[in-house]
C-alpha cells in the first residue's frame, strides 16, 4: 500500500473544540448547550446575512466569480487600502497556508511564539519547514527580541497571533516599533488579526497601522469571530501588491464559495450587527475577568473574545462539572497549560449560568 511522506509519519490532526452535538453522544446531555469552548460569535449570524444566503442560494449550480473583486473591493474600503493589496481565502487559515506554498522551501525555518496558534506549526510539519519556538514572556506575551534575533540569524517568516491566542495578551505601539526597527525587508512578518476587532486598548496597533512600522507584512484577518461567519469559513489577507500578487498566484480557482462571498458582502453593510458583537464581548469580557477573580481564580488580561483562567487543583473537577451542566470551555492541556482553560465570551445570560455554577461547586 502506498506510504505517505516520512515526514508526515508524526503529524497529529489539530485539536479542535468539542461541538454540541459531539457533547450530546459523549454525556447524554439533552438540554441546553453552552458552547464557549471556540471564540465564536454568539449572536449567531446577522439577519442580512441570512437573507444574502437565502437570496443567493438558487445560484449554488454556478461558479463564483473568480476574481472575487467585489468582495475584495469591500475589504479594501473597510481598511482604507487597494484591492490588489487584498487575498481572500477558504478561511483565514487558508491564506496561512498561501504564506507556505509561496515563500518557504523545507530547508527554511519559521519562528513562533510557544505556545500559539497551532495551525502555524500544523502547516510547517505538512510542508516539511523547520520550526522555532520561542516561549512567552513571564506576562504570557510574545518575547519579541528573542523572536527578531532569530528572524536575524536564521529564520524567514515569523508568525504572530496577535491578541495571542490562547492568553489574550497583546503588545503596545511603542514595543512593535522596535521590534521593527532594523529588520531586513528580505523576511516576512505575519500578524493574525483574527480576534482584532476586539481590541480596546488605544495603545495596540492593528491591521493596516501596522504598515507603519514594516513593509513585508501581511495581515490576516477572519470572517469567523466579530463578523459571525465560523461555518462559512471566509478569511483575507493584507499586504503590500507585491506580497499579495504572490500569495495570488498560489491560490486555487473558486477557492471561496458563493455563499460566502455573499454572506461577506452583507455583513459589511450591517454595521449595527458589528458593534453589537463587539460591544457584547467588551461588557462579558470585563465581566467574566471580574467575577472569576472575585472567586479566586487567576486571569489573564484579554483583548480577545475569550478569558484564559487558570482553576488550580481543582481544575479537571470544575471542567467536568461544567460539562455535565452543558457548558463547554476549552482544556489548554495542548498549549502546555494543565490546570488553565480558555472561556469564550457568551451572551450575558450564559456569562452568568457559567459563574453560577462554579459558585456552587466551591
Amino acid at each position: 500500500m502506498i506510504k505517505p511522506k516520512p515526514h508526515l509519519t508524526k503529524l497529529s490532526p489539530y485539536p479542535p473544540g468539542k461541538t454540541e452535538e459531539e457533547v450530546r453522544r459523549e454525556l447524554g446531555i439533552t438540554g441546553k448547550i453552552y458552547k464557549m469552548n471556540s471564540n465564536e460569535n454568539p449572536l449567531g449570524p446577522s439577519r442580512a446575512v441570512i437573507g444574502a444566503i437565502q437570496k443567493a442560494a438558487s445560484q449554488v449550480h454556478r461558479y463564483p466569480e473568480a476574481s472575487y473583486i467585489e468582495l475584495k473591493k469591500a475589504i479594501a474600503q473597510r481598511h482604507g487600502i487597494s484591492e490588489k493589496q487584498v487575498i481572500v481565502g477558504n478561511g483565514s487559515d487558508e491564506v496561512l497556508e498561501f504564506v507556505f506554498k509561496a515563500f518557504l522551501e523545507p530547508e527554511d525555518c519559521i519562528v513562533i511564539s510557544s505556545p500559539s496558534f497551532l495551525m502555524y506549526e500544523k502547516f510547517a510539519e505538512i510542508y516539511n519547514v523547520g520550526v522555532e519556538k520561542v516561549p512567552l514572556s513571564q506576562d504570557f506575551r510574545h518575547n519579541l527580541s528573542k523572536i527578531k534575533k532569530l528572524l536575524l540569524s536564521r529564520a524567514k517568516v515569523a508568525f504572530f497571533d496577535h491578541p495571542h491566542n490562547p492568553t489574550g495578551t497583546v503588545l503596545s505601539k511603542k514595543e512593535w516599533r522596535e521590534f521593527f526597527n532594523g529588520l531586513s525587508e528580505d523576511v516576512l512578518v505575519v500578524i493574525d488579526e483574527a480576534y482584532g476587532d476586539f481590541v480596546e486598548d488605544k495603545d495596540v496597533p492593528v491591521a493596516e497601522e501596522f504598515f507603519e512600522y514594516f513593509p513585508s507584512l501581511l495581515v490576516i484577518k477572519t470572517f469567523s469571530k466579530s463578523l459571525g461567519l465560523a461555518g462559512l469559513r471566509l478569511g483575507y489577507g493584507i499586504a503590500s501588491k507585491e506580497i499579495a500578487t504572490a500569495l495570488e498566484k498560489v491560490r486555487q480557482p473558486f477557492n471561496v464559495n458563493l455563499l460566502a462571498v455573499k454572506a461577506g458582502l452583507a455583513v459589511f453593510e450591517d454595521k449595527q450587527y458589528i458593534e453589537k458583537s463587539k460591544r457584547l464581548v467588551f461588557e462579558g469580557r470585563a465581566y467574566l475577568s471580574k467575577e472569576l477573580q472575585k472567586l479566586g481564580f487567576k486571569v489573564l488580561p484579554s483583548q480577545a473574545n475569550f478569558v484564559m483562567v487558570d482553576f488550580g487543583e481543582n481544575a479537571e473537577k470544575i471542567y467536568q462539572a461544567l460539562l455535565k451542566k452543558g457548558i463547554l470551555i476549552r482544556p489548554l492541556s495542548a498549549y502546555g497549560f494543565k490546570t488553565w482553560f480558555r472561556i469564550s465570551i457568551g451572551l450575558p445570560e450564559e456569562n452568568r449560568y457559567l459563574i453560577e455554577v462554579v459558585s456552587s461547586l466551591l
